[in-house]
């Protein structure tokens, strides 16, 4: 996350003032006090649309808007079935381990019922509204008119500030027509609470432009592994896109992740894919030969961020919080930086693996700034403002073997949302169908310490807390947090891995800290459970395992390598959203290893048995045994996770003095079980 860390359900282009983003319209309105929570009216039930993150907010009037794009979650017949189902494939211990199944497999077992499905598509196209639907049946994606969807769903849109953030949402609670059979509503509240897990490194220093993918590859003996024959071959690596990529797009002369493998003298096979899933699949509108664009539609081309457009927009590259003021991508499209290192860091280390990048973009969905009175100029959205549509998407696909999620936001942001009381649950259980089908799931653990809340408005009323992030915390994601790793020119080691965190803040450094913590809202799953002294007295903890991360440690990264775009740029990175990439693309060469081996994929079934499902299975079983422990992992003994100035939260146990967590022998707070060589991994997992 460009530290600290935020995050979202249905995340916007927000700007800083209404008039500014109104697409011309010079009407004014004046905020009023702070609302209270919506009152429901009409008829019908009221259903979980993230009403938590209207608590702060100032209700600025009715909108009027064009189109209005949200998701709609369907009751699944058992959704009870469907997490024990995910515990189960992926619990050595049981009959179901490794028994994977697919996306229709799931809407037959557990996904609403066709009759529950069918007839709410049908309904809202009948009403002019535009589906996507998938056979996974949870969530239906819908895009309409503001009125039509008004109707159809009992919806009254307003317009709400937060801080600098203007934003659309309802007004009054959602009354959805029983008939509907209607769950929940997702990106109904266009507030931003998602962000990227990564940290820009601005001070100069011998680590300027990062590391190079071979001092990477040999730190943490991926080099052993290729040595071994395991490069990739075959796996699928999918990452959940947060921006525009240019590989892949013939619109574009050079693609980062090509250049980037050239400029380090990478090989490989590999191939990075776009899938960007467009299809109107509307099943009919009543009237012959008409139909209704979902709105899905084919991103436009990367622009260079000195382009005419994005000056006149007011975007300045130097400054990542400027791209809000960005209204159309069309003429101002830049690059985001984490996209280029998630793609980058997969494709490099696993050099033959392919990447399968999915990008979400939706040009007219009136979200944030399109909502000022009397404006129905829209505000383009695009990668992680649709993250949850591309993961639906790529639950659908049943492509990618390994998913990485360089994203996340504090617990108490998604609880309610993703999770949690007054939500219903649709975010656990998009994990759950991955968990299901045998994909294994690294996600950031966050950049902000212990104090994953810090920076986020939802929970500034207690910034200093210890706090966690999601998804990093879902039991079925791998939380990876990060590491200060010294290397030399080679990529040895020239001193100790330590945790990141205040101890290796650099005056003039980003300020940042590997996410880590104790859940306040999951349990401890089964691989945590039975360790003498684990922490976190029978909750979720995290993070899983750590990567590099620290800023003074960061990776070289490749942006704008086409000349139109302004040439190639070669920047620093830190932050978790390093190690999760790093993590999926080590992951890939376990997985081929798998697929190699016979006595590892007859215990899988399915069209890909050598899946192996939650690696983190396979970790804290490596840590309950203390030989294969010492042979898998490096463990972490030094560091502390808290960020400069932060102080231990009242009543907590456990928290170094200075507000964050210390690293220190077997599994902690700041580093997890610590950081894994992928030679030695293979072994330990596979056999071989």
């Amino acid at each position: 996350m460009i530290a600290p860390s935020t995050r979202s359900i249905a995340v916007v282009v927000a700007c800083a003032l209404l008039a500014a983003c109104s697409g011309g319209s010079s009407t004014s309105v004046t905020p009023i006090a702070a609302s209270p929570a919506p009152a429901a009216v009409g008829s019908g039930s009221v259903v979980p649309y993230g009403a938590g993150l209207l608590a702060n907010a100032a209700y600025l009037g009715l909108a009027h808007v064009k189109t209005v794009g949200l998701d709609v979650f369907v009751p699944m017949r058992d959704e009870a079935g469907l997490e024990r189902y995910a515990r189960d494939a992926n619990d050595p211990t049981s009959p179901s381990y490794r028994h994977w199944i697919t996306p229709q497999e799931i809407g037959d077992r557990f996904g609403a019922s066709p009759a529950d499905y069918d007839g709410l598509t049908r309904s809202l196209v009948a009403q002019g509204i535009a589906v996507k639907t998938y056979p996974q049946r949870q969530m239906v994606r819908v895009n309409g008119p503001q009125v039509n969807v008004e109707r159809a769903l009992g919806i009254s849109f307003g317009i709400f500030r937060n801080g600098a953030r203007t934003f659309l949402a309802p007004s009054t609670a959602p009354r959805v027509p029983s008939n509907l059979h209607v769950a929940g509503l997702g990106n109904a509240v266009g507030y931003t609470t998602r962000s990227r897990n990564l940290v820009p490194v601005r001070a100069a220093g011998s680590f300027i432009q990062g590391y190079t993918p071979q001092q990477i590859a040999n730190a943490f003996d991926y080099t052993g592994a290729y040595a071994a024959g395991y490069t990739g071959t075959g796996i699928n690596i999918g990452i959940i896109g947060t921006g525009p990529i240019t590989d892949g797009d013939a619109r574009v002369s050079a693609g980062d992740v090509a250049d980037f493998k050239k400029l380090f003298g990478i090989g490989g096979s590999g191939v990075v894919t776009q899938i960007a899933d467009t299809a109107n699949v509307s099943p009919g509108t009543g009237t012959p030969g008409s139909s209704y664009s979902t709105g899905l539609a084919t991103p436009p081309p990367v622009t260079s961020p000195r382009s005419p457009g994005c000056v006149k927009q007011g975007y300045n590259p130097s400054n990542p919080a400027s791209a809000a003021n960005i209204t159309d991508l069309t003429t101002c499209n830049p690059e985001d930086a984490e996209s280029q290192l998630d793609t980058e860091q997969a494709a490099a280390l696993a050099p033959d693996a392919n990447v399968l990048f999915y990008i979400a973009y939706n040009p007219a969905e009136c979200f944030g700034p399109c909502g000022a009175k009397g404006s129905a100029t829209p505000s383009p959205q695009i990668g992680l403002n649709l993250s949850d549509d591309e993961i639906q998407q790529a639950i659908a696909d049943n492509k990618a073997d390994i998913m990485s999620m360089s994203f996340g936001g504090s617990e108490p942001s998604s609880n309610g949302i993703y999770f949690g009381a007054g939500s219903n649950e649709y975010g656990t259980k998009e994990l759950a169908m991955l968990a299901s089908m045998g994909i294994a799931i690294f996600a950031s653990s966050g950049d902000a310490g212990a104090e994953g809340c810090k920076g986020d408005v939802s929970a500034m009323s207690r910034p200093n807390n210890p706090c966690v992030g999601y998804p990093a915390t879902d039991p079925n994601a791998v939380s990876v947090g990060g590491v200060n790793a010294p290397l030399d020119a080679s990529g040895r080691l020239t001193g100790p891995l330590t945790g990141w965190g205040i101890a290796t803040q650099i005056p003039g450094q980003t300020a940042g800290g590997s996410g880590g913590g104790c859940s306040a809202f999951f349990p401890a799953p089964s691989y945590e459970t039975g360790i003498a002294g684990f922490p976190c007295g029978g909750k979720r903890a995290q993070p899983d395992i750590s990567l590099d991360a620290d800023t003074n440690t960061g990776v070289a990264v490749v942006v704008d390598a086409a000349p139109e775009l302004g040439s190639r740029n070669v920047a620093a990175i830190g932050g978790t959203s390093v190690g999760a990439p790093e993590m999926a693309a080590m992951w890939a060469l376990v997985l081929q290893a798998c697929q190699k081996t016979a006595s590892c994929t007859s215990k899988g079934t399915g069209a890909k048995p050598y899946r192996l499902g939650n690696p983190n299975a396979a970790f804290f079983a490596a840590y309950r045994n203390p030989a294969t422990y010492a042979s898998t992992f490096a463990d972490v003994l030094f560091g502390n996770n808290a960020l400069p100035g932060a102080s231990p939260a009242p009543g907590m146990t456990g928290v170094a003095p200075n507000g964050g967590y210390d690293a220190g022998t077997g599994y902690d707070l700041v580093t997890g079980l610590g950081v894994p060589y992928a030679r030695n991994l293979i072994r330990t997992v596979v056999g071989v």
